[in-house]
């Protein structure tokens, strides 16, 4: 018993005092680090909710960039289908029609957006010049003829338009 009481005799009222103040700042410690954990696990929760969705969004990319070139034979069948004469081309035309209606249908769905920028600005972002024409009258860098349309899958470029853009005079 002697050295019990050997001990308590050294530890002084200060320190006793102290102890209390001590845990409660371990607590608030602990807390904080509670909160910041759970604040990172909801960082994370958003996080790979958006990688998700991207994931989801962007995932026909690959299919739709096929299509893109069966799609443009069809315009390109109709442009020469309404020039040349001596074909009788009606329901060719008819049908060519529907099944460019029902691609554009589809493509809209999947978030596939035509980007056509005939008589508009050129913009590098979204337009690749294959050729350059002096023009009177007109103002450079204005697109003058569309090659190929380009396209957007939800708002990220999949293909730019081949376009063909007035110089300077």
């Amino acid at each position: 018993m002697r050295m019990e009481e050997n001990i308590n005799d050294d530890i002084s009222s200060d320190d006793q005092i102290n102890l209390p103040d001590e845990r409660s700042e371990l607590e608030n410690e602990y807390k904080e680090q509670l909160i910041r954990c759970r604040a990172e696990m909801e960082n994370q929760r958003k996080r790979m909710e958006r990688e998700m969705d991207n994931a989801q969004k962007f995932a026909l990319q690959e299919f739709i960039t096929g299509l893109l070139p069966a799609k443009d034979s069809m315009e390109k069948g109709l442009d020469i289908s309404y020039m040349e004469d001596g074909i009788d081309g009606q329901a060719l035309i008819e049908g060519m029609t529907s099944t460019l209606k029902i691609c554009k249908e589809a493509f809209k769905s999947a978030g596939v957006e035509e980007i056509d920028p005939l008589g508009k600005a050129f913009d590098p972002e979204l337009h690749e010049a294959m050729a350059i024409r002096q023009v009177d009258g007109e103002k450079p860098n204005i697109v003058l003829s569309v090659y190929q349309k380009g396209y957007l899958l939800n708002g990220r470029l999949i293909r730019p338009a081949r376009v063909e853009v007035s110089a300077e005079n």
